[in-house]
């Protein structure tokens, strides 16, 4: 997301507070205050040549953006993609480093290789819609379906790619078939402030359209209420890459890192990630019944 015209629009004092991982915290999972200049910020373009400045040109520098323009959603998606493979090379460092640790007990040796293998072969995938995407923008083919609409304003902005199945289902092709599903399905989301409206934008691959558009279908043809509590789930407990204003943290989410940790941590051992729960970030008493939600997920675990 670019600094001015969209981050800079929710933030205060360019300032954002953002999701993230922190590996140095016992609780990884915290929210940290940023400025904009470093959020969403990675070593992906250059501008030499002008590449970053010619390539998003079409979202960043000609005015109005077109979300009925094909290459534009695509432009949003691309830059998503990028920063995922950015998330995903720092995470296989990271894994690598702490593997070349002597002093790490055997029993972890085997979950941080674990670790590596499942990062490479997702940093694989990607290059299928990496490919598919520079080939759309180079020959002017359209690979993608994308869905946009327009909604009541929040303070909050998402960008990232949500895996399809489940991590129930992903175990159980492994043990059927011994060997990693090829591709998992994955989809683009987007919500951010444009105007004085939140855009919800979705994307997938055609090759997809079987399991992807039913789910992404199901976020345009709902009631502002599901659409909500759908949204709310995704950034909860599936998607790391998000970030919000200073009013937003304040009113819902300070004092609630530690829940937050946990859903994470719940999302990943609950098996089925497509499950929408009764969790409703935009609501005036999210934090309330937010803290209620997590008493009872610890109460059952």
């Amino acid at each position: 997301m670019q600094k001015n015209g969209i981050l800079s629009l929710i933030s205060d004092d360019r300032h954002l507070w953002e999701f993230m991982v922190d590996d140095f915290k016992k609780e990884r999972f915290v929210f940290k205050r940023k400025g904009i200049g470093k959020i969403y910020t990675f070593k992906g373009f250059c501008n030499k040549n002008k590449h970053d400045t010619s390539i998003f040109k079409k979202i960043e520098t000609q005015g109005n953006i077109n979300f009925d323009d094909y290459e534009s959603c695509l432009l949003f998606a691309l830059r998503t993609l990028y920063n995922e493979i950015w998330l995903k090379e720092v995470a296989l460092k990271y894994h690598k480093c702490n593997l070349s640790n002597p002093d790490l007990p055997d029993e972890n040796k085997k979950l941080v290789a674990m670790g590596i293998e499942q990062t490479e072969i997702a940093i694989k995938e990607i290059d299928f819609y990496k490919n598919s995407m520079w080939n759309d923008l180079t020959n002017n083919d359209e690979s993608f379906v994308f869905k946009y609409q327009e909604m009541k304003f929040q303070e909050i902005c998402l960008n990232a790619i949500y895996t399809y199945e489940t991590s129930k289902e992903i175990r159980e092709y492994y043990y059927k078939h011994g060997r990693h599903k090829e591709r998992l399905t994955q989809i683009f989301i987007s919500f951010f402030r444009y105007n004085e409206k939140s855009i919800l934008l979705m994307g997938y691959h055609k090759d997809d359209t079987a399991t992807a558009k039913p789910f992404v279908n199901a976020f345009f043809s709902s009631s502002a209420k599901k659409i909500n509590r759908k949204l709310s789930n995704l950034i909860i407990f599936n998607c790391e890459t998000w970030v919000c204003s200073n009013n937003f943290y304040k009113a819902k989410l300070k004092e609630l890192d530690s829940e937050f940790h946990k859903a994470t941590l719940f999302s990943s051992r609950n098996g089925n990630q497509r499950r929408v729960f009764d969790v409703n970030i935009f609501k005036d008493d999210f934090k309330k019944s937010f803290r209620n939600f997590m008493k009872k997920v610890s109460l059952k675990n």
